[in-house]
């Protein structure tokens, strides 16, 4: 039998986009409602399912795992059960009769550990904008840095002056001087 497995990780292929690549490869989908590393139940289930010849079919690897260690136990159970892994946007299978060379799987290791901590960066700012968080650097206020500039052109203030007075960076002052 082979499987697919799918989850509402959006990175390089939306949720319809895995399913529809899938679709061309396997019988059955898993699909997980949500893209958190805890509560898997999809994996789990299809995990279950596998016997011995199965084949489990997914997009990325950052799809099948959330960390290395998670990539690891899912590769040994698969390989465990004589299951097979096929990861369809690296053209990659691992079964028992696939070698790499080690250069090779220092490559698929890297890629995947940069896949990951995109992923978790990008769920962390998606999590922060949804609770009201301003990201990126707080905004100066035009009446300070106005102010700051004023004081630097009446040339009276030294650059440690006007900083503290205003709280402007040397830097910041710079910026908007050159504009």
């Amino acid at each position: 039998m082979k499987y697919g497995y799918v989850r509402p990780v959006e990175m390089i292929d939306s949720m319809e986009q895995q399913q529809k690549t899938l679709h061309k490869h396997v019988d059955h989908i898993y699909q997980e409602i949500h893209d958190k590393a805890k509560g898997r139940d999809q994996l789990e289930l299809m995990m279950s399912a596998i016997q011995p010849g199965d084949t489990l079919f997914a997009t990325d690897l950052f799809i099948l795992a959330d960390s290395t260690k998670q990539l690891v136990d899912l590769v040994n159970e698969a390989s465990g059960k004589e299951a097979g892994i096929v990861v369809l946007n690296k053209n990659l299978t691992i079964d028992s009769e696939t070698a790499f060379t080690f250069g090779h799987s220092l490559n698929l290791l890297s890629e995947f550990q940069s896949d990951v901590v995109k992923f978790r960066t990008r769920m962390g700012m998606t999590e922060a904008t949804t609770k009201g968080k301003q990201l990126g650097r707080p905004k100066r206020s035009d009446e300070n840095i106005k102010k700051a500039i004023k004081m630097y052109m009446s040339k009276k203030y030294t650059l440690d002056e006007i900083k503290e007075e205003t709280n402007i960076s040397r830097a910041t002052l710079y910026r908007h001087l050159d504009l």
